[in-house]
């Protein structure tokens, strides 16, 4: 078998120190002791900086048959960049930047990011923008910051470009679900097209208490129209994201057009979606996540954990993006499990999406070289 390095090497700068593989072998899925004890050590570690390196790489990928993972800022959660296969070579594309917004739109390379793009115009907003890259968000990210208004980030997702061992592919409207979220086990992303939009005004916090669960989900679809987020969250929560403040049974923290107090937009997004990921570092107990119906939600009422619901929309559907901490057992409810611990794509894309992404990673990637092992089919 040639030596993957010695190939490389002939094209890119090639790194393989230990502390670089080590960095390289790791994201933010730390969090998670499950994620962490899967790991492999890469085989070497490349960066490519523009689409002519991209299909360099991709024709080696296809005559030697390496496995390669795609990585940006390595700010996921959810272990999508961390190596599960020995022999993996890890392609760095933080340096594959460039963008410009035109007719609504923002046309970006995957390397950009959030805060060289600005986020004042983006739909969706993850937590860790101040590290992450457009790219990154596109193949791993799901919610975020305005998903409760514009929908999820496939939802937001008009066109990418992206190569694979078949090929170089422009795809458009709801083929971009083979693609978006599937932490690039479908193809390299080389470029996103991704609306923006335009925010009625400055977005206000509000802050209510209520004895139910069933009261506090009233007040929030009754606020749902102007509301820019909604989070739910019981007193165990809510006293350990903000324990200064008095707590009730069951909480709503909204940010709305309109009367309330004054925040920038980065403590919104960092309030509202890095609940999570703040709780967890904070405690470091037991953590993991439902994606419930709204009628449903009820069934939550009770359970012995620290709960918090995030509204959120993907397709046009509402629906709760619901964090437990600090459990025994989830509840077992209707819905789909959105597992944190998992480093298995299809243990968290809805099954019309999950088809997508199968079928195009049967026809583009039959021997699951794209980041092996990350997307079951």
């Amino acid at each position: 078998m040639l030596e993957v390095e010695k190939i490389l090497s002939r094209y890119f700068e090639v790194y393989s120190d230990k502390e670089i593989l080590e960095k390289y072998s790791i994201d933010y899925g730390y969090l998670s002791p499950t994620l962490s004890s899967i790991r492999k050590s890469p085989k070497a570690v490349i960066k490519v900086k523009d689409e002519e390196e991209i299909r360099a790489l991709m024709e080696l990928v296809k005559e030697y048959h390496f496995p390669i993972i795609v990585r940006g800022a390595g700010s996921n959660t959810l272990g999508e960049t961390i190596p599960i296969k020995e022999g993996t070579v890890v392609v760095d594309i933080t340096n594959f930047k460039g963008f410009e917004r035109k007719g609504g739109y923002l046309v970006t390379r995957p390397g950009s990011e959030f805060n060289e793009v600005g986020i004042e115009d983006l739909p969706t907003i993850p937590t860790s923008f101040y590290m992450a890259t457009i790219g990154g968000y596109v193949a791993g990210g799901s919610l975020g910051f305005g998903s409760l208004r514009n929908g999820a980030v496939w939802d937001n997702v008009e066109e990418v470009e992206v190569y694979t061992p078949k090929g170089f592919f422009s795809l458009s409207g709801n083929e971009v679900r083979s693609v978006v979220q599937s932490a690039g086990t479908t193809g390299i992303v080389t470029k996103i097209k991704m609306r923006t939009v335009k925010r009625e005004g400055k977005v206000k916090v509000i802050r209510r208490s209520f004895r139910s669960l069933n009261e506090a989900m009233d007040f929030s679809l009754n606020i749902l129209d102007g509301a820019e987020f909604i989070s739910i969250r019981n007193k165990p929560m809510a006293e350990l994201i903000e324990p200064e403040r008095k707590w009730s049974n069951w909480n709503v923290i909204a940010g709305i057009y309109g009367e309330g107090e004054e925040a920038s937009l980065k403590d919104l997004i960092t309030t509202f979606a890095g609940t999570y990921f703040t709780a967890v570092n904070k405690t470091k107990v037991s953590y993991n996540s439902l994606d419930i119906p709204l009628e449903k939600l009820n069934s939550v009422e009770g359970a012995n954990a620290m709960i918090s619901c995030e509204l959120s929309r993907s397709r046009g559907k509402l629906f709760s993006h619901t964090y437990f901490l600090d459990y025994d057992k989830l509840p077992e409810i209707e819905g789909y499990t959105f597992n944190l611990h998992s480093y298995k794509v299809n243990d968290r894309v809805d099954e019309y999406r999950l088809k997508k992404m199968i079928e195009f990673k049967r026809k583009v990637d039959e021997e699951d070289l794209l980041n092996p092992g990350k997307l079951v089919f």
